[in-house]
């Protein structure tokens, strides 16, 4: 094996680092400013999302807290479907909100997540 393609396989395994410019970071903050999640900015820059926390930190700029999805009386008949045999997916549907945030709220409650249909 040449030492080219030993170093190309390095390259693979090991994304290439890039510094953002000042003015792209000035971007990012705007964007956040602006609404964007951390996720749709780590996308939009192609960076990692704990990098798009870190440019902000670095920058003063105060992180978003989020903002519970569901109430409590939305979790309680969430939970009475769930129990009467409908699914994760379809009772986050039913919600619309994804499956994890469903699983977190039950999780919260104490109430047990079933397994997925085909494992014990």
């Amino acid at each position: 094996m040449s030492s080219t393609q030993s170093e190309e396989e390095g390259r693979l395994s090991n994304p290439v680092q890039r510094r953002l410019a000042d003015a792209i970071i000035d971007h990012l903050v705007e964007d956040y400013g602006g609404g964007l999640s951390i996720n749709a900015l780590s996308r939009r820059f192609g960076i990692h999302r704990t990098t798009v926390m870190t440019h902000l930190k670095n920058r003063g700029v105060e992180r978003r807290r989020s903002i519970r999805k569901l109430s409590d009386a939305s979790v309680a008949q969430a939970a009475i479907l769930y129990a009467e045999g409908l699914s994760l997916a379809r009772v986050a549907k039913e919600f619309g909100v994804s499956e994890v945030t469903i699983a977190r709220e039950f999780r919260s409650i104490g109430l047990l997540i079933r397994p997925r249909n085909g494992r014990k």
